[in-house]
């Protein structure tokens, strides 16, 4: 019984989180460019960052890393005849509790010859 309120809080918590960053979607998708714009991505990231805290969800592959591809972690962006030995991250990818989520979005680097 108190485990399945205490997960039931936790849920709470998590789905408070994820409706305010719905909301700061809305305000960011309304807002002007310049300041009124930084502003309004900055409370999206803060209130997305918290629903994920909450849910355990850790995000990997630091956006514009060089990487050695690992078919388990990465998701090529193009489609290549062969997978490549080093790619470049070009969105990160979420674990929860080391299971992979979403992979981590990446490109292949190509070597120089």
């Amino acid at each position: 019984m108190l485990a399945d309120a205490l997960a039931e809080a936790a849920w709470a918590e998590a789905d408070r989180a994820l409706a305010e960053a719905m909301a700061e979607a809305q305000i960011l998708k309304a807002a002007a460019e310049g300041e009124a714009r930084d502003d309004a991505m900055a409370l999206l990231e803060q209130a997305l960052g918290r629903a994920a805290r909450k849910r355990g969800l850790v995000r990997f592959g630091e956006v514009g890393a060089r990487e050695s591809y690992d078919a388990a972690r990465h998701e090529l962006a193009r489609p290549l005849q062969r997978a490549p030995k080093q790619v470049r991250v070009i969105a990160s990818g979420v674990t929860r509790a080391g299971a992979v989520l979403v992979k981590a979005r990446v490109v292949a680097v190509r070597s120089r010859t």
